[in-house]
């Protein structure tokens, strides 16, 4: 039994009416079934008013009411070829506007005229035509001015964009679109329809353009008008397709696989409600596909490509746009492919894209997205196969697919950015400079395409960059990967979960060490240490911006320094977001993005909160130079940053491989030195083999060219370690020929630091000299093996400097984030982890539970000194995104605290209890950090020193 319905009462009245040969009532009675069809989607209620009008119309063959029901008869055929695509029931209608609008009063002939802009629409889209929509524009364009008419004229100005490809035509449509919602109450039963209606053409322009402010504005739109449009409305589905289209473009281009997530979660609920067999269902699959290929190309999760793949399957020959399912089939056959390798999926993608290339006519935009597709295909088929033939068919087919796309479109640089891969393709076959120039061109046309997504910009540019190398052109190689590098803010905002910021960043892991290589290969090693700077440390570098001092600002616009410290505070690092929420966060860091430009043309603030220069870079070393030990393909170098300037150390026994075999090496042996047993004197003795590669390649060259030649006893110089790559997994201040020949540790005292940004902000952090501890000790926690040695580490400690202790029960993350802003210092005793998959997830484990990196960076405390993480692997970063520095340590930094000292690997618990409390001692007695952790380590080397594991580990990062 059907639910009952506002219109019911009303039809029935006028069914009874009706039966008694009442023409009104005929007319009122189909209007009221249309209105329910409307509500409901019951095709039986739609096709009843239309025999009614069709009976009235018999009953009146002269009569003035005749054109009346015509124009109420058009509106009917309307819904029944939006409901079963039969576009005779248009022509019908078309016919009947025609009829009677000379024929009828004011007000109804601008009902009719309506009507009639409208079916030249549909007309349009179906067609595909241009001269209907032309016709429409034109139709509209002649009504009074008013909400519905304007809401006509700018659906028929979309629809010949969409024809024509005019983005003038889009424009005036998102223009007039708006004006007709603003115009309408929001309480009209209309509203909801405008408002989706402008979302979608902002969609669109959004992605003509890249205008991310114009996405987001899409996304609130539609998402307003599918919370205000009833559940059994029919016109819901069409707008959950419509928000799944704008969340699909705001994660394809930036990379939020949340909103890639609810648009697929979406387009699903509106496939379980839609009919199979029914005109729809192809076009809202078509949606669906689309979807699931940007989810899967992000995440590679074959399981919903598997289910995409059958839903398509069952579609073909549907409806929906020509050549469109073949299309997208082939796209998600190509995706499988990629990530599985079965050659049965790759010759199914180039099946399907040949279809489309033969059956699709040229100048349609589907014809061109499949050639491309087509060429990407045969390329996937040189690579799996190594047929040269397979490799020329791909650099034809992207050539021309690349003629056939829109200038400056999206389109246009997802192909140059192939092209461009597959004639590098071939000149490494035939080594031809006149197709490494095309190669390079291609790509960088591609980089420079605005509406093209960051991540693909900044892999053309990287990828155009390498041309230049290629070539021997090292100036035109700095200025493409300086080009590359200036997009990472792009690639990775603040809106973006902290988890797919390294996703994303890993994809580009090693641009900075090549950007620096390059720079020094044109004799510039000013701008290598520049490209170094903006290339690594990222999401810190986010972090440190959000917590610069805006007093400068204030003085001259205080209501912009309120607002920009608003903005700031509301984009802390964070998990996914779904939803509204998701909206806010994106919304609100395109809303910074325009706070930065206006505070940024104001005069004299043109660097603004800008990464500083190269002078301030340099004064971040006037304590002792910075060492940026840089890995490339291209060179090695070790860049010493002073005050004075730049000088370059030639590392040329150090590769990205040598790096990261030996980084391999290492993490084997500490594995296997963990494990009690015959392997474990092996072990050590790997793990010596390994210092001693770095003293000899990598630490004495450098320590050499600064003078430190000799062993120390007093007066210790500092030095400032900042490797770049794989070389920040391992512990660069432990290098030495052990246990007898030369050692950093003899001869500097060494700290971290992940940026010079870092340090020169640790700087202004370092306000004052005591050090009013709280101690965390946590022995037994949930699911972790009992530390024994904790209490008495935190006892010894305590007495030392009359700290507060939190242990036990005590120690939960609410207590301990109290503690934080109350003491200035804090000595953490504790377990904690890394997490290979997900740095930003590496904890302390407290009483209650885990404390994140995330959870760390995300505090803001001010007037801290130290941080003491006397815990396993909190200095550990991640394989995948190194140059990030994402680990314990650096949250510590990034929370306020100027100096932090952690372990690179997990430790002995008799061990951190001496090494701890050695360092404790030498503050008391008022040594520095660094140097009193020195002093604890050398100490600890001449216990263990055949057990470099032991002591090792211990770092200090910071000032």
């Amino acid at each position: 039994m059907t639910s009952p319905t506002p219109f019911d009462t009303e039809i029935e009245r006028n069914r009874r009416q009706a039966a008694r040969g009442s023409v009104n009532a005929m007319y009122d009675l189909a209007m009221g079934l249309r209105d329910r069809y409307r509500h409901t989607g019951d095709p039986a209620d739609l096709s009843e008013g239309i025999a009614r009008l069709r009976t009235a119309l018999g009953y009146v063959p002269d009569h003035p009411i005749r054109h009346a029901l015509r124009v109420g008869l058009s509106s009917l055929l309307h819904d029944h070829f939006l409901h079963f695509g039969d576009v005779s029931t248009l022509h019908e209608a078309l016919a009947g506007c025609d009829e009677s609008i000379p024929m009828l009063d004011t007000e109804n002939r601008l009902v009719a005229t309506m009507m009639r802009g409208e079916t030249l629409i549909l007309l349009a889209e179906h067609a595909r035509d241009p001269a209907y929509a032309a016709q429409a524009v034109d139709s509209a364009s002649r009504l009074p001015r008013g909400p519905a008419a304007q809401y006509v004229l700018g659906k028929a100005l979309y629809v010949r964009y969409e024809l024509t490809h005019d983005h003038a035509a889009l424009v005036d449509a998102a223009r007039v679109l708006e004006e007709s919602v603003l115009a309408t109450p929001v309480d009209d039963p209309n509203y909801a329809l405008r408002l989706n209606q402008l979302g979608d053409v902002l969609q669109r322009s959004a992605e003509h353009t890249g205008d991310e402010s114009v996405r987001e504005a899409a996304v609130r739109h539609l998402r307003d008008a599918m919370a205000r449009t009833p559940s059994a409305s029919p016109a819901l589905l069409d707008h959950k397709v419509d928000l799944a289209a704008a969340l699909r473009d705001r994660g394809r281009k930036t990379g939020d696989i949340a909103s890639l997530r609810e648009g697929v979660a979406l387009l699903r609920e509106v496939l379980e409600v839609t009919r199979p067999d029914g005109r729809l269902w192809a076009n809202r699959c078509e949606n669906y596909l689309i979807a699931v290929q940007d989810l899967v190309a992000q995440t590679g999760e074959t399981d919903v490509l598997d289910q995409a793949v059958e839903f398509g399957g069952s579609t073909r020959g549907g409806g929906g746009t020509p050549g469109m399912i073949p299309l997208l089939l082939g796209l998600l056959h190509n995706e499988r492919f990629l990530h599985t390798r079965l050659e049965r999926d790759l010759g199914q993608a180039i099946a399907a894209y040949t279809e489309v290339v033969e059956t699709v006519p040229y100048g349609e935009r589907t014809h061109a997205v499949a050639l491309g597709n087509l060429g990407r295909a045969w390329f996937s088929e040189y690579e799996f196969r190594g047929d040269s033939e397979a490799l020329g068919r791909s650099v034809t087919a992207l050539g021309s697919a690349a003629r056939a796309s829109a200038p400056a479109t999206t389109e246009r640089g997802e192909t140059q950015l192939n092209h461009g891969g597959v004639l590098y393709a071939q000149y490494e076959l035939t080594r031809d400079p006149a197709v490494l120039a095309a190669a390079g061109r291609a790509l960088r046309e591609a980089a420079e395409t605005e509406a093209l997504q960051p991540m693909a910009r900044a892999k053309s540019a990287r990828a155009w960059a390498h041309t230049e190398a290629e070539a021997g052109r090292w100036d035109r190689a700095r200025d493409a990967y300086a080009y590359a590098v200036a997009l990472l803010p792009l690639v990775a905002p603040r809106r973006l979960a902290r988890v797919d910021q390294q996703r994303v960043l890993a994809e580009l892991d090693g641009l900075a060490a090549d950007a620096a290589a390059s720079a020094v290969q044109a004799n510039d090693p000013d701008t290598a240490v520049r490209l170094l700077e903006l290339g690594r440390g990222v999401l810190g570098g986010q972090v440190l911006q959000s917590r610069s001092d805006l007093s400068r600002l204030h003085a001259v616009a205080p209501e912009l320094a309120e607002r920009l410290g608003a903005a700031f505070d509301r984009l802390p690092p964070a998990g996914h977001l779904m939803g509204a929420a998701a909206d806010e966060r994106h919304d609100q860091d395109v809303r910074l993005r325009h706070l930065l430009d206006e505070a940024r043309a104001l005069p004299g603030f043109a660097d603004f909160l800008a990464p500083p220069d190269l002078d301030e870079l340099l004064e971040s070393a006037a304590d002792g130079p910075v060492v940026l030990i840089n890995v490339s393909g291209y060179r090695s170098d070790a860049l010493i940053v002073r005050p004075s300037g730049v000088t370059v150390v030639e590392l040329p026994g150090v590769t990205p491989e040598s790096v990261a075999g030996q980084a391999a090496t290492f993490g084997a042996a500490l594995a296997e030195s963990a494990r009690p047993g015959a392997g474990e004197t092996d072990a050590q003795a790997t793990v010596a083999e390994v210092l001693g590669w770095l003293w000899d390649f990598v630490t004495e060259p450098v320590l050499e060219r600064l003078g430190h030649t000799s062993a120390y006893s007093d007066g210790w110089p500092r030095v400032w370690w900042s490797p770049v790559g794989q070389l920040a997994l391992l512990p660069v201040h432990a290098a030495g020929r052990f246990p007898d020949g030369a050692s950093v540790l003899d001869r500097v005292v060494s700290s971290y630091t992940p940026t010079l940004r870092a340090l020169r902000h640790a700087k202004t952090r370092h306000t004052r000299e005591d050090h009013d501890f709280v101690v965390v000790a946590v022995g037994d926690a949930a699911g972790a093996r009992p530390l024994r040695g904790v209490e008495r580490e935190a006892s010894r400690i305590a007495a030392l400097t009359r700290a507060t202790r939190l242990e036990g029960a005590e120690a939960t993350a609410d207590s301990v984030r109290a503690a934080l802003t109350s003491h200035t210092s804090a000595h953490f005793a504790c377990h904690a982890a890394s997490d290979p998959d997900d740095p930003s997830a590496g904890h302390l484990l407290l009483h209650d539970g885990p404390l994140s990196v995330l959870d760390v960076s995300a505090l803001d405390l001010s007037g801290v000194r130290l941080a003491v993480l006397s815990a396993c692997e909190t200095f550990l970063g991640a394989r995948r995104v190194p140059d990030e520095s994402l680990h314990l340590v650096s949250a510590f930094q990034l929370a306020g605290y100027p100096q932090v000292v952690g372990t690179l690997w997990q430790i002995n618990d008799l061990v951190a209890r001496t090494v701890a409390v050695d360092l404790h001692e030498g503050l008391s007695a008022g040594q520095d950090v660094a140097t009193a952790l020195h002093h604890a380590v050398h100490r600890c080397r001449g216990r263990f020193d055949k057990t470099p594991t032991l002591w090792a580990a211990y770092l200090h990062s910071g000032r």
